[in-house]
């Protein structure tokens, strides 16, 4: 009878160390999502199906931001994927679609104060 190989490890694929039923790991991606409106922020696509938090800044580089609201956006697949390999050139680009989302929020709410 033949020996049975051992399968081949994949040494391109990195093992994931995030606990997606961690409850800490859930309550920042609900809250993204929220913050978000539940849908893609990436100008002019708006989909709200498939959606991803994305970390603007590393998940292994920054671990002090993995659970900071501020350091993530929600994407649709699609776009998200575009993003990946290219993280470091799009994070200016998304801290500043955030800060312009706040600044819109707080011109809604002041407007509804007067």
């Amino acid at each position: 009878m033949p020996k049975k190989r051992k399968p081949k490890k994949n040494f391109y694929r990195r093992a994931s160390t995030r606990n997606y039923d961690d409850v800490a790991y859930s309550e920042f991606r609900k809250a993204v999502r929220k913050r978000d409106g539940h849908k893609c922020m990436y100008p002019g696509c708006d989909s709200t199906k498939s959606l991803h938090v994305h970390h603007i800044r590393k998940w292994a580089s920054y671990p002090s931001l993995r659970y900071d609201v501020t350091n993530g956006i929600t994407l649709c697949k699609k776009c998200h994927d575009v993003t990946k390999g290219n993280e470091e050139v799009y994070e200016g680009f998304f801290y500043k679609l955030l800060e312009q989302q706040a600044i819109q929020r707080l011109k809604k709410r002041d407007d509804g104060k007067q």
